[in-house]
């Protein structure tokens, strides 16, 4: 049986898995996708936000 050190602590599951590799990078993508699409449309975009949810403008500045 192996001890595990503290510092051995689990790494972040993207470190690891190849299959998340790129996952971040493509909500990231997508996220700017659906930004430009609503400001073609004028429609308002849902996002989650200091634990509730909002309605922005896509005029507003995006930062994913």
């Amino acid at each position: 049986m192996t001890v595990r050190k503290s510092d051995d602590r689990e790494q972040p599951q993207t470190a690891r898995d190849p299959d998340l590799s790129g996952a971040e990078a493509a909500m990231h993508r997508a996220a700017r996708r659906a930004w430009r699409r609503a400001a073609k449309n004028g429609s308002k975009i849902a996002i989650f936000q200091d634990g509730r949810i909002v309605w922005m403008d896509p005029s507003d500045e995006f930062t994913p």
